[in-house]
């Protein structure tokens, strides 16, 4: 069951003022607004000492789909998920299984291939769906297994060297290196391997040799429009690959706030100078056309959050507590049709929804379930931030 809960502001009268003020001015606030194309580089300035807005005062509407829980899909978690035609695939159990839902939440099936014999992995550090199969990437033996949709096993393809994560882009994969050794002596952020695997284009080349090749869970390739965004650990700056460009894309610029002064290349001593800086040193973001979502991680002791409008450039630094010494935690899981796309904890979503002033139909049995609920957000347009 889908639940869209709609926050209400005003009383009907005000509603019709403002409804008549609305239509004399929204033609010329609509022109006075500058185009800003999607695909063109962006720079945001970010403070970790700004004002922060309550989460729930950045909301128009919230629509939950509670995940069901059965013997067969009980959750560990929902930090993981991609939506294909018309279904939720989440990752469960660290990194063993996928488990499917409907647009509704209702459970459907288990996909289950761990174990180390043919047509099985170890674990799934990167998987999507394209026309029908389902692509599993394996870190630990740098091994990509695809089946179809019904669990069949199809074929496994063996990378040339060890990535972070993978994309499929047409017949290429577009791959984070994370300064890996590619060959004997080479070094790059990203790279383009072609439908043989093997590799087309490499970008962000180092030659620091002692560069950390650290892999992350946070999903660092990702499809945008008709391209893929290149989120590179320790870096405040979004790339954009589409056929054979490479570009810049959006920069978080958190001036002195930023750790890193020459390029965010992780070397063994940074470790202690990063944990008593006080400073951003790490940024996840998610992009759709009109709104980012970034998280800042700050020294070795918390996250900031922000909102971005890309449009206007506004930034919302946004507020997660529950009082004073607790947060509750949204996982991010990107965009979907400009509404973003967490999952949350029962009681992480009754306290949003009570922050919201709206009531829950079924608030027994969310509140009685242990798994998280999905939760669509669309946010308010950024003048009322």
């Amino acid at each position: 069951m889908v639940i869209l809960l709609m926050i209400k502001r005003t009383s009907f009268g005000i509603f019709l003022v403002l409804l008549n003020l609305a239509s004399c001015s929204t033609s010329k606030e609509e022109a006075d607004k500058p185009e800003v194309k999607p695909e063109a580089f962006q720079s945001y300035q970010l403070s970790l000492s700004s004002d922060k807005k309550k989460f729930a005062s950045l909301i128009e509407s919230v629509e939950v789909v509670p995940l069901e829980e059965t013997e067969e899909s009980l959750l560990t978690s929902a930090s993981r998920v991609i939506k294909y035609d018309g279904q939720y695939l989440v990752v469960n159990k660290g990194d063993e299984e996928i488990v499917f839902f409907n647009e509704q939440g209702k459970y459907i099936r288990t996909f289950n291939r761990l174990g180390e014999g043919p047509g099985e992995y170890k674990s799934i550090n990167t998987f999507w769906v394209k026309e029908d199969v389902i692509s599993v990437y394996e870190r630990g033996r740098s091994i990509i297994f695809r089946y179809t949709l019904a669990g069949d096993f199809i074929d496994s393809r063996k990378l040339p060297t060890q990535v972070g994560h993978v994309g499929e882009y047409g017949e290429d994969y577009v791959v984070e290196f994370n300064f890996n050794l590619i060959g004997d002596s080479v070094l790059y952020k990203f790279g383009v391997l072609d439908k043989e695997l093997k590799p087309k284009d490499l970008y962000l080349k180092t030659n620091e040799f002692d560069a950390a090749a650290v892999w992350s869970n946070e999903k660092s390739v990702i499809p945008y429009n008709d391209g893929m965004l290149l989120v590179r650990m320790y870096s405040d700056t979004v790339y954009y690959y589409k056929k054979g460009q490479f570009e810049p894309l959006i920069h978080f610029d958190f001036g002195e706030d930023w750790y890193w002064e020459a390029g965010a290349i992780l070397k063994s001593a940074d470790y202690n100078l990063i944990e008593n800086s006080g400073k951003a040193w790490d940024v996840v973001s998610r992009v759709s056309d009109k709104l980012v979502y970034a998280r800042a991680v700050v020294a070795f002791s918390h996250y900031e959050h922000y909102l971005i409008d890309r449009l206007t450039g506004k930034v919302a630094r946004i507020d997660l507590s529950k009082d004073a010494e607790t947060e509750f935690t949204p996982y991010n899981l990107g965009w979907e049709e400009e509404k973003w796309m967490i999952s949350l904890a029962s009681d992480d979503l009754l306290f949003l929804t009570e922050e919201l002033g709206v009531d829950l139909p079924n608030i027994d049995q969310i509140s009685q379930s242990e798994n998280p609920a999905l939760v669509k957000v669309r946010f308010k347009d950024s003048a009322e931030w």
